[in-house]
């Protein structure tokens, strides 16, 4: 009897184990259980299987070194970490960059963006809807795929759907191996603001170490050139190759609540100033529209806001629940600039404090990451604490719905990119695309968000590029502004990697680091359940995730957990400190 119950469990339920999650950047597992029955997964764990230790590698230091040492967290995601760790400073150091300085940084973090779009959406994750991997877990999809036409043949040249997914095999695909192309593409356009890339080196607190140059602007406006020919073909490939995983019904892979946050990204030169009490005025005038958004709809575009109500649990995650001074109710940080009371579990009052424990604890710690949330502090909608997804469909979704800029409908995002002759590309004239708020959030939408998002970074870096050349007309060139360290201060950098929002807050005393604390973007999407047991995003969004391969239930594989996580593109640090029972690994990932 005890065997026929086992074996009646065992066809009712189908665990899998994924580890390591390959195609990603960094160490992640995950755990799901599948009803087999409904052929659904029923149950989900994320778990990062690494610890970093950069937040504690910066305690005592010279805030400024910040800047470099916190790029070494990623080397696919640099940038937004020199950014948000240089804004950060700016605030601590009390002091406003340039104009030209914002724009170069801005032009830097454009031209990385660029190149990480067609890395995660063709790289990472076209790789799974390539004829090698549909034909193999999904054959009645490449059957139909067969014969189905691209509605936008005329533009990209790829006649049916199959012909889109035979060009996305790895190594070989054409498609593939123009993404190749235009990465490298990104990278030496950061690298001529930024004198190399990776790990950029001319960001400095008050500016940056790099004046602006003819024949710099000339070759930037080259390559973007060439970045603009690229989004024209890209987008309408993206949109035949996902209208057509909607068709065949994959629209509920992925789907979780359209809760969201951004910190906006890309600053007005003439209007961001690095002070706390005004970051409310210049987060609004981003290109990227910072906000949350819950059930859809917006509920705060104030930075200021954003930041008090940032919340990190530790509850099922390996560190102990320590917050600087909370104890002898003597908090590090009682309230911002401003006097808005600061949570104990907000970043400027925590400690990373590690707690290894047994893998795999489903009910009790099991991840190295945290669990990031935001809190309705000032009670807009309920004053809750909400699981909110970050990355570029957060931010397409929440410029769009705002308002804030000009290519905003409320419904819509709708831009042009202008003319551009470029050999090898097939459109040369002016295009309009209109990225559109879908039903809601899932696999298909993330990765045509992030297609978009190439093209809108595009028409942000023209248009960044056309205020570079006004400020040079006007006599604006200065590149850096001298500044007097004070001996103690309080600083929060907000910005956008290409997976999300990404923040560094950092507490200086006595001139040095006494507190630095980071929350990447993949921190809010992958972190394990919070203290109330509520999922995180990639966990959410595995759970009711339809099985859609082929074989008997004894031969899945989990392909389709797989793509909804490659759909937030995960990142989850280069250099890492890897705990293996009872010692601790150091090892540099090769990037």
């Amino acid at each position: 009897m005890r065997e026929m119950a086992k074996l009646e469990a065992v066809e009712k339920e189908k665990e899998i184990l994924i580890e390591p999650m390959t195609r990603i950047e960094g160490h992640l597992g995950i755990h799901a259980k599948a009803d087999v029955s409904k052929r659904i997964y029923a149950d989900a764990h994320s778990f990062a299987t690494m610890f970093r230790g950069f937040e504690i590698i910066l305690k005592g230091r010279e805030p400024a070194d910040a800047i470099w040492i916190t790029q070494r967290i990623c080397g696919v995601c640099p940038v937004p970490h020199a950014v948000a760790s240089a804004q950060t400073i700016d605030m601590t150091y009390k002091v406003t960059p340039p104009p030209m300085a914002t724009a170069l940084r801005n032009l830097v973090h454009l031209a990385e963006q660029l190149y990480d779009s067609p890395l995660g959406c063709i790289i990472l994750e076209g790789s799974d809807y390539s004829q090698a991997l549909v034909e193999k877990f999904n054959p009645e999809w490449w059957r139909e795929a067969q014969k189905r036409k691209a509605e936008r043949v005329d533009v990209h040249g790829y006649a049916t759907i199959a012909d889109i997914m035979t060009a996305l095999n790895p190594l070989t695909g054409s498609l593939w191996l123009r993404a190749l192309e235009v990465a490298k593409l990104g990278r030496d356009m950061a690298a001529l603001f930024g004198a190399k890339h990776p790990h950029v080196q001319t960001f400095l607190p008050g500016g940056v170490a790099n004046a602006v140059t003819v024949g710099a602007l000339e070759t930037y406006v080259a390559m973007l050139a060439r970045q603009i020919a690229f989004s024209k073909e890209f987008i309408p490939i993206f949109d035949d190759l996902l209208d057509f995983l909607v068709s065949v019904g994959y629209e509920k892979s992925g789907a979780r609540p359209a809760h969201f946050i951004s910190y906006g990204a890309n600053d007005d030169p003439e209007a961001y100033d690095a002070k706390y009490e005004n970051m409310s005025g210049w987060g609004e005038k981003r290109k990227v529209t910072p906000g949350v958004i819950i059930n859809g709809e917006v509920v705060t575009n104030d930075l200021v806001e954003i930041n008090v109500g940032v919340r990190e649990f530790v509850d099922h995650s390996f560190y102990k629940r320590y917050y600087a001074g909370w104890e002898q109710q003597i908090p590090r940080v009682k309230k911002d600039p401003l006097g808005n009371n600061i949570a104990k579990e907000h970043p400027w009052n925590k400690e990373t404090v590690p707690e290894p424990g047994p893998m795999k604890a489903w009910e009790s710690k099991y991840s190295w990451a945290t669990s990031p949330r935001w809190h309705d502090w000032r009670n807009r909608v309920g004053g809750n604490i909400t699981v909110v997804e970050a990355g570029p469909i957060a931010r397409m979704w929440i410029t769009a719905k705002s308002g804030k800029v000009p290519e905003s409908t409320g419904r819509s995002l709708k831009f042009s990119i202008p003319k551009a002759t470029v050999a090898g590309y097939k459109v040369a004239e002016e295009t309009e695309f209109e990225w559109k708020i879908p039903a809601k959030p899932n696999t298909v939408e993330r990765i045509r968000a992030r297609a978009y998002y190439h093209a809108y970074s595009a028409y942000v870096a023209l248009n960044q590029l056309l205020s570079v050349m006004q400020l040079v007309k006007q006599g604006k060139t200065e590149v850096w502004k001298s500044y007097r360290r004070p001996r103690d201060g309080l600083g929060v950098g907000l910005t956008e990697a290409m997976r999300g929002g990404l923040a560094h807050w950092c507490v200086m005393r006595d001139g040095k680091v006494n507190s630095y604390q980071v929350i990447t973007p993949s921190a809010w999407n992958s972190g394990p359940r919070d203290d109330e047991g509520q999922p995180g995003p990639y966990e959410e969004a595995i759970i009711g995730t339809p099985v859609t391969e082929a074989s008997e239930p004894s031969g899945w594989q989990g392909v389709d957990i797989v793509r909804v996580v490659r759909s937030f593109d995960p990142c989850l640090g280069c250099t890492v400190h890897i705990h293996v029972g009872g010692r601790t690994v150091l090892q540099e990932i090769p990037v």
